[in-house]
């Protein structure tokens, strides 16, 4: 937003009394027919209604001025902005990947029938994703599993959920043991309807675009503008000989999929340089476990607090802007549970032992999750 400051030398709001009396002032200096100014009266009445109009459309200017430029347009007029220099606002997509079925004893085929639904366990809030099989699938006879293609009921980067978390059937599968996403279960992320101070960022850089020949700002703007990746990271400095440009893509899931490194590639292959020799990778993720003792007030009720303890440790480590995701410090896991909940004394961070500092290529996320909860 534009100072306010700056905007009331540019258009200030009038007070209503003061102009009121301004104007009573220069109607009766005119010798102005109406001389009653008494409220009540229909000419003030009148007069009231017309300055109110008056303040509320300075008020409405002042909202225009303030969207007419890209450094502070907001919403929708962002999105108009951001036309003219020929960007469009990333829109949300649905996760796609495969959920797998195992059975420990071998036995008849088993039947997946298009439309049927996996879910995860419900969260602490009462909320399962959900997601439904694309294509009908057949665990045939005497095999022990069987990858099934699932997409998310909706679009979101929360369905881009880590390992083992879709482990149930809307419906009972009779014959089938468990079900799980395995690592790498994803071939296309989830995102999110892009944020709008992230299309501001784009929209300004777009400026690096004008170069005749592709530099680092200009790789990371147009990268950037595939549905899918969370941000680009340019390597310019001939990391693999000279001439050589590595483009390092954090994907809104962290790792990013072969299908998504193939749409980066492909937009950068159209602003490639003559001479560059490109190198489209993804982030590499880091798995952390964590293992902490949580203390609570002595008198306090222990009900739900190890669940709410780790959904704050699940949202901490999630996948998106504003995070250093390649860091993990253990004073930010101890202010987490510290702001909202409500008991806690203390806690003890087993794990890690220290804070978690990696290179920038890398991404920290969620491996295993053991809290336990005890009163001071």
């Amino acid at each position: 937003m534009i100072d306010e400051k700056i905007l009331d030398e540019i258009l200030p709001v009038p007070d209503r009394e003061e102009l009121k009396n301004s104007i009573e002032e220069e109607l009766r200096r005119e010798g102005f027919i109406i001389t009653n100014f008494s409220s009540g009266g229909v000419f003030y009445t009148l007069l009231m209604i017309l300055l109110q109009i008056r303040i509320e459309l300075v008020k409405l200017m002042r909202v225009i001025v303030n969207n007419i430029f890209v450094s502070h347009a907001q919403g929708v007029w962002m999105e108009l902005k951001a036309a003219d220099f020929s960007k469009k606002r990333k829109q949300p997509t649905k996760a796609k990947g495969y959920v797998t079925i195992k059975r420990d004893i071998s036995g008849e085929a088993v039947k997946i029938a298009k439309g049927d639904v996996f879910k995860t366990e419900q969260d602490i809030n009462g909320e399962e994703l959900r997601f439904l099989v694309l294509e009908e699938s057949i665990l045939q006879k005497d095999s022990l599993s069987q990858n099934v293609l699932v997409e998310a009921e909706k679009e979101g980067s929360k369905y881009n959920v880590s390992q083992g978390q879709i482990k149930k059937s809307l419906t009972h599968i009779e014959g089938i043991d468990r079900i799980a996403n395995e690592a790498d279960w994803l071939i296309k992320e989830g995102s999110d309807l892009e944020d709008i101070e992230s299309l501001r960022e784009r929209t300004l850089n777009s400026w690096a675009e004008l170069s005749t020949y592709p530099i680092r700002d200009k790789y990371k703007n147009v990268c950037e503008s595939v549905e899918g990746v969370l941000f680009v990271r340019v390597d310019d400095m001939h990391p693999r000989g000279q001439g050589t440009v590595d483009i390092i893509v954090t994907s809104t899931a962290g790792a990013a999929t072969e299908g998504l490194l193939a749409n980066v590639e492909a937009k950068a292959n159209t602003i490639k340089g003559p001479y560059d020799n490109l190198l489209i990778k993804s982030s590499e993720t880091a798995q952390q476990d964590i293992q902490l003792v949580l203390y609570i007030a002595e008198d306090a009720s222990d009900e739900g607090v190890k669940e709410r303890a780790e959904a704050i440790i699940i949202d901490l480590l999630k996948i998106k802007k504003g995070r250093e995701l390649n860091k993990l410090y253990k004073d930010d896991i101890v202010f987490s549970l510290k702001k909202d909940i409500q008991v806690y004394k203390k806690a003890n961070i087993i794990s890690p032992e220290d804070d978690i500092i990696l290179s920038n290529d890398k991404v920290i996320v969620l491996g295993s999750l053991d809290i336990t909860v005890e009163r001071v």
